[in-house]
């Protein structure tokens, strides 16, 4: 590829969803190593992917509505300025289409998915074939591994008396979603701890009070919750998570940690996110909360009997014993 090439990755939406990007991010610097690249993402998550290696540069779309013409017109602005001879739109939404009409930097060729792309296969399975698509060799787009979100925790971990091996629990999910929330915490790390395990909790932003019962220890820094780069450091560190149907379960699978994910039965994410593809125990219930704590410790001593080899081993094995 030419040199001066600019190209354009378009990737909207939530953390699970950049998280499930970044082999396909890769798998694009690799196939433009002399280009600039840009990203636009939403802005709440610009500020992560300053820090991706795969990208250059971050236009933070803030999902202004249509009718507002003096945002649309910012951004097609923004865009042109970028001289893009190359478009991937990695979230082939309505909203994306909509930009392709609207605001393609002329000349430049554009890859999407067809309108008809099953939406039941995994996503980073569709980008893989997207970029097959447009000529693009896949390499890493089935496999993410956004290990460069992860800061070094060892002193945190040290600092509360953390020692390896350890099993996180994950109990929350967005706000918007309470359907998604297993209930029954408390009682799993109770169950984990009678085994003998370090277990701990990790409260989200929407978990300022996770109430009583929980064994172990609740991880907190400062009083705050962690924030995203200590998350993910502690997540690749862990032996198992457990986790709801949420962005830090699902970077955790990304991380290469062995996970227990826990779904809703009538929900599709199981299949989109592909996450029994990453080393996941995926247990279904409906509703959720009629899930047994006993199946959710069953299956996590499960994992924990094959996590003593592997990535998450080798990272556990440099923590305090």
């Amino acid at each position: 590829m030419e040199e001066r090439d600019n190209v354009l990755v378009i990737k909207l939406g939530a953390l699970g969803d950049i998280v499930f990007a970044d082999g396909a991010l890769q798998d694009i610097r690799a196939w433009h190593p002399g280009a600039h690249i840009t990203l636009l993402t939403r802005r709440g998550s610009a500020a992560l992917m300053q820090r991706c290696p795969w990208v250059d540069a971050v236009i933070a779309d803030d999902n202004a509505p249509r009718w507002r013409l003096d945002r649309m017109l910012e951004l097609r602005r923004r865009l042109a300025a970028g001289s893009f001879k190359h478009v991937y739109d990695l979230q082939n939404s309505r909203r994306t289409r909509f930009y392709r009409r609207w605001m393609s930097p002329p000349g430049a060729t554009w890859s999407q998915e067809p309108p008809d792309t099953p939406k039941a296969r995994a996503v980073a399975t569709r980008h893989a074939a997207q970029l097959a698509a447009a000529g693009v060799t896949a390499a890493h787009a089935e496999r993410p591994s956004p290990g460069w979100i992860a800061d070094d925790v060892g002193p945190l971990l040290c600092e509360v008396d953390i020692h390896a091996p350890f099993v996180v629990l994950l109990p929350g999910s967005s706000a918007r979603n309470p359907h998604k929330r297993w209930p029954d915490y408390a009682r799993c790390s109770q169950l984990l701890s009678a085994h003998g395990l370090n277990v701990i909790t990790i409260p989200g932003i929407d978990e300022p009070d996770l109430g009583e019962g929980f064994a172990g220890t609740v991880l907190r820094t400062q009083g705050r919750v962690l924030n995203l780069h200590e998350l993910a450091g502690v997540l690749e560190a862990a032996s198992v998570v457990i986790g709801n149907d949420s962005g830090p379960t699902h970077l955790a699978a990304c991380l290469g940690t062995r996970c227990v994910v826990l779904f809703d039965s009538g929900s599709p994410a199981r299949l989109t996110t592909g996450v029994e593809t990453r080393d996941a125990i995926c247990l279904t219930a409906s509703p959720l909360a009629s899930l047994p704590a006993e199946a959710v410790v069953e299956a996590a001593l499960r994992q924990l009997s094959l996590a003593t080899t592997g990535a998450s081993a080798e990272l556990a094995s440099k923590l305090p014993a």
